[in-house]
């Protein structure tokens, strides 16, 4: 488990650079990672939630660390990007929309990554974070960074118990919106020397791993709706409203039962409703890993 000082992160506060393209997951919905073996690369869960008007960005990977590990080791080679575009326009009048996705994306076709939060790992394995795009006026002490070894806060039966590497990532929330207006977030992994750009995409909880093929783990999330006609891949947040799925997403949102999807619902023995280890009430907020 390895902590971040935010004292350190001073000179890794950028201006904004050319954002990277994007990709999309969920736990074992990626069939080129398993097929090369690299669960290490796999981003299992991604949380956006507001806490004292700051934004918190909790995103989850690996899903295969053994029960036995009590520590982990971050991959050197791969790259754990949080993307922000805030300059989409987002409206809620479509019921459906607004209950699937968290609302009705105007300009699918030009969903970009504005601002951007990267986290890769030194030889050693240590973690360490840099951003890009983010507003004027934020410095290194506003930014808190964590990533370690945490239990799972995934709320599904098989993952009861078990344990991931997790980073989180809090900030004032007006370093990344515009005017109180929602944005668009998703996390993509990319494993270096691959000769495909990225080989996993997480955004909204739940979505790519009901896609017949795998486009969503491969393309930027505007290519879903330009080459494939389907409403990207990416979560939806309304600092205006309370986070809760499909707002966002909170810790304790049981997305499972959220979803409804009856395949999901019946593999969810024994069907809890809440993690099994209580989560914090301050930073990192993720519960401790498991013994």
């Amino acid at each position: 488990m390895t902590p971040c000082p935010a004292l350190l992160l001073a000179s890794l506060l950028a201006a904004s650079s050319a954002p990277a393209p994007a990709v999309p997951s969920d736990h074992g919905d990626t069939p080129l990672l398993n097929t090369i073996a690299r669960p290490d690369a796999k981003l299992t869960d991604l949380h956006a939630f507001v806490r004292g008007g700051r934004l918190v960005l909790l995103v989850c990977t690996n899903p295969a660390i053994p029960n036995s590990a009590t520590s982990y080791v971050w991959p050197s080679d791969v790259q754990f990007v949080v993307h922000v575009d805030n300059t989409s326009q987002v409206t809620f009048a479509d019921a459906t929309d607004l209950q699937t996705y968290g609302g009705t994306i105007v300009r699918p076709d030009r969903v970009r990554s504005r601002a951007s939060f990267r986290v890769g790992a030194d030889a050693n394995g240590v973690p360490h974070l840099s951003t890009t795009g983010l507003n004027s006026g934020m410095s290194a002490q506003d930014l808190l960074f964590f990533a370690g070894l945490r239990d799972d806060p995934f709320i599904r039966g098989p993952r009861i118990g078990k344990n991931v590497a997790a980073f989180v990532i809090e900030l004032p929330l007006a370093a990344v919106t515009r005017g109180n207006r929602p944005i668009l977030l998703w996390a993509t992994a990319s494993i270096e020397g691959r000769s495909e750009p990225f080989q996993d995409l997480a955004g909204r909880s739940l979505r790519s791993m009901f896609v017949a093929n795998d486009f969503m783990n491969t393309e930027e999330p505007a290519d879903h709706a330009r080459l494939h006609g389907v409403v990207p891949d990416v979560m939806i947040f309304d600092p205006a409203q309370p986070a809760a799925f499909p707002n966002g997403r909170e810790l304790a949102d049981d997305v499972v039962d959220l979803v409804g999807d009856p395949g999901t619902l019946a593999n969810d023995s024994p069907f809890p409703s809440a993690n099994d280890v209580p989560f914090l009430t301050a930073f990192p907020y993720l519960a401790p890993p498991q013994p």
